[in-house]
């Protein structure tokens, strides 16, 4: 074989090589950019409340992220007949649902976590009338393998028209990746 070829080969080789680089590069550069992810959430909340939120997550750039939820809550009381908390007290007392949206700019960031504000509102109901709400906390991620994050949150809501004025707790919940 001629020395031509094999210089000619070697440079095929290293410019295969070289596209290679790149696209791998672009690749994972771009895999945590502009991400979605649908995440599930359940936490106590005080006065003797229960609170489960579904929610689309958009990340933009450097963490931050706009989150479109649906929120359930269930605040539940000691039954007046038998004095204490059975089916009929904890599941028929006061409920409300509501829908909303929460910008979330991230405020800490390291290796494998991040930590985020949340700021938002929501409308609803109580099954009886309507209830706004407005939101705010702390919420910290920790970013597993496959793109799954295990959150928790610290957050306050104050609700305009409700039976509770002010709801605040701890959530803990997962995000799974979403394209």
């Amino acid at each position: 074989m001629s020395e031509a070829l094999k210089n000619k080969g070697r440079t095929r080789n290293r410019l295969l090589a070289l596209a290679v680089a790149v696209f791998t590069l672009s690749v994972t550069a771009s895999a945590q950019r502009n991400t979605g992810r649908l995440s599930l959430g359940a936490g106590l909340l005080y006065r003797n409340g229960m609170d489960l939120t579904l929610a689309y997550e958009h990340e933009t750039n450097y963490n931050n992220a706009w989150e479109f939820f649906a929120n359930g809550y269930l605040q539940w009381k000691d039954c007046e007949t038998c004095g204490h908390i059975c089916p009929e007290s904890f599941w028929r007392n006061y409920r409300t649902y509501g829908f909303g949206v929460a910008y979330k700019p991230c405020v800490v960031r390291g290796r494998n976590h991040y930590g985020n504000l949340r700021i938002g509102a929501s409308g609803g109901s109580d099954t009886k009338r309507f209830l706004g709400g407005i939101h705010l906390g702390y919420e910290h991620n920790y970013v597993l393998r496959s793109g799954w994050v295990f959150f928790w949150q610290a957050k306050g809501d104050v609700m305009i028209k409700g039976a509770d004025l002010l709801r605040a707790g701890v959530v803990l919940g997962v995000k799974l990746p979403v394209k």
